[in-house]
């Protein structure tokens, strides 16, 4: 039997977060940085993507691309702590978690989809059950 695994990929995770755990930043285009004086941007919100704000860009380059982006301070215990609870929902589903980053993991779900449906019902389970999570940060 071939093994069955399922990538948890959350794209623009840090700015997720952050957009959640801060209301007044939700809908507004962001860019996470570092705590260093000389930093790039480690994610970008949605808002921020569509004028043309891309990972690793520095933030001088950032701000003249977007003069109106609003920069943020990663807070990687906050990410540490969100990728924790992230794992206990994608153990609902198997216990064969491997967590590869704060924003990724791997689920081999080989011996339990057809518990929920098939990979892609869990899949779409795992995003269902993610949104409500952010929600509620």
């Amino acid at each position: 039997m071939s093994k069955i695994i399922l990538c948890a990929d959350m794209d623009a995770f840090f700015a997720s977060v952050e957009q959640q755990t801060n209301p007044r930043l939700r809908g507004k285009p962001i860019g996470i940085i570092g705590s260093g004086g000389r930093t790039v941007i480690t994610t970008a919100s949605y808002e921020a993507r569509k004028f043309g704000i891309k990972t690793g860009m520095n933030i001088y380059e950032a701000k003249k691309v977007f003069p109106p982006l609003i920069l943020v301070i990663g807070d990687n215990e906050k990410y540490t702590h969100t990728c924790k609870e992230l794992e206990k929902i994608y153990n609902q589903f198997t216990p064969d978690v491997e967590v590869y980053s704060v924003d990724e993991a791997f689920l081999d779900i080989t011996t339990t989809h057809h518990l929920f449906g098939g990979s892609e019902a869990i899949g779409t389970a795992i995003k269902m059950i993610h949104m409500p999570y952010f929600k509620q940060l």
